[in-house]
């Protein structure tokens, strides 16, 4: 019987390839927008993280009504805008080069 763990090295080197074309289909096809489609699809993005945001803040508190959910989006935007001026954490970019 042979050992399940014999194949992971090659599985990850699948993963990879696949992982790579599927980032050059999509780089492709956002070079073929213009301006105006990314920034409706950077809105469309924003939009939909918030209404995330405010189900998972609901979930976390049932007791709290609309405004106050609103209040605490407020306070972690306050958060996160605070972190990124004192220059806390710095992206970390990826360094490899894509194909199309």
């Amino acid at each position: 019987m042979s050992n399940p763990t014999e194949n992971i090295p090659e599985l990850r080197k699948e993963i990879e390839r696949l992982k790579e074309s599927i980032d050059q289909s999509t780089l492709r096809r956002a070079s073929e927008l213009t301006m105006a489609e990314k920034f409706r699809l950077g809105a469309d993005l924003f939009d939909e993280q918030m209404r995330w945001l405010k189900q998972i803040i609901q979930a976390e508190r049932p007791e709290w009504n609309a405004e106050q959910i609103d209040a605490e989006i407020d306070r972690r935007k306050a958060i996160k805008r605070k972190v990124e001026e004192k220059g806390i954490f710095q992206p970390c970019v990826e360094e490899r080069s894509v194909e199309i």
